[in-house]
């Protein structure tokens, strides 16, 4: 066999690579109280309604891939409106689903507070109606969900060798136009499963907050101070304090709670109440009101409040 010496020369231009990335994508589902809402709709008696103040519910389904996940209804309570009684709708959420959703209470400028979950893939479990009656009244309950979908956007990335020897690199979008590339950082090949890459729960912040009173004056129920207390000291520097834990609220088990805590607190006591800063107390429940009892009382309150912001 005769021949040259010559290589062996491919077609030009040529693919050398045509390989898929993605920048992975994530879902948000959100229950809201404030009736029609972009984070989810609430109805009373199957009319479109907020929904506040349910100290006494029996939750009677949650609609989890077609299937109520609620096997036996379950008494419960939302209390008050805003933060307090969205707290307690995670709690039942966390309660009867509380290694997927993650459900905690969330702020965005659409929907201000709502109760949202985690970051889900895009595409999987399928969150449905809750359903509940409110033992007091007998009206019917419903809160439907909402989904905010971020879906994967695919990416190729193609290396071309052309006549001259010359290896480029182009990247081109889902429609095959030619793109900037993207960041790296954010790609994985289009094969690999990962948990979305959003933020898991909203930025929490604690912040502290200190009243001074005197007189007759008095605190507002701790329920109604508009954010999760997580902990409140009373200082009396003169005269005396009424201190009533009335109690409201309810837990899966049992119906709400009725104490009747009335304490009057002379001067020189300091007195606390706080959760333990875990992730499931993350707030006080109940209760709980400081008033002066006459002309000469002098009292401080502080307390430390959860902020909610949603930046995603």
């Amino acid at each position: 066999m005769s021949g040259t010496n010559a290589g062996i020369s491919l077609d030009c231009p040529t693919t050398l690579a045509n390989e898929c990335w993605k920048v992975p994508g994530y879902r948000y589902v959100s229950y809201d109280n404030s009736a029609s809402t972009p984070c989810g709709v609430s109805a009373v008696n199957g009319a479109t309604s907020t929904v506040c103040d349910r100290p006494n519910v029996r939750v009677t389904s949650w609609i989890i891939n077609g299937k109520n996940v609620i096997a036996d209804p379950t008494t419960d309570g939302w209390d008050a409106c805003g933060v307090p009684f969205l707290s307690d709708l995670a709690a039942t959420l966390n309660t009867w689903y509380p290694f997927a959703g993650r459900w905690t209470v969330a702020l965005s400028d659409t929907c201000a507070y709502h109760v949202r979950s985690r970051a889900l893939p895009p595409t999987g479990t399928k969150y449905g109606v809750l359903t509940a009656v409110d033992v007091d009244t007998g009206e019917n309950i419903t809160l439907t969900p909402a989904d905010t979908v971020v879906l994967d956007t695919f990416y190729r990335r193609i290396t071309e060798i052309d006549c001259s020897g010359q290896t480029t690199t182009r990247w081109v979008d889902n429609d095959g136009a030619t793109v900037p590339a993207p960041d790296p950082a954010q790609l994985v090949e289009c094969t690999v499963q990962v948990t979305p890459d959003a933020r898991v729960t909203p930025t929490q912040r604690v912040r502290p907050r200190i009243a001074r009173l005197s007189g007759t004056n008095g605190t507002a129920n701790l329920e109604d101070f508009g954010s999760d207390v997580q902990s409140i000291t009373l200082t009396v520097l003169a005269g005396a304090v009424r201190v009533r834990a009335v109690g409201t609220g309810a837990t899966s088990s049992s119906g709400p709670t009725a104490y009747t805590d009335d304490v009057t607190v002379p001067a020189g006591v300091t007195l606390t109440w706080a959760v333990d800063g875990d992730s499931y107390d993350l707030a006080l429940d109940g209760s709980l009101i400081f008033t002066g009892t006459a002309a000469g009382a002098d009292f401080l309150v502080h307390w430390t409040e959860h902020v909610y912001t949603d930046t995603d």
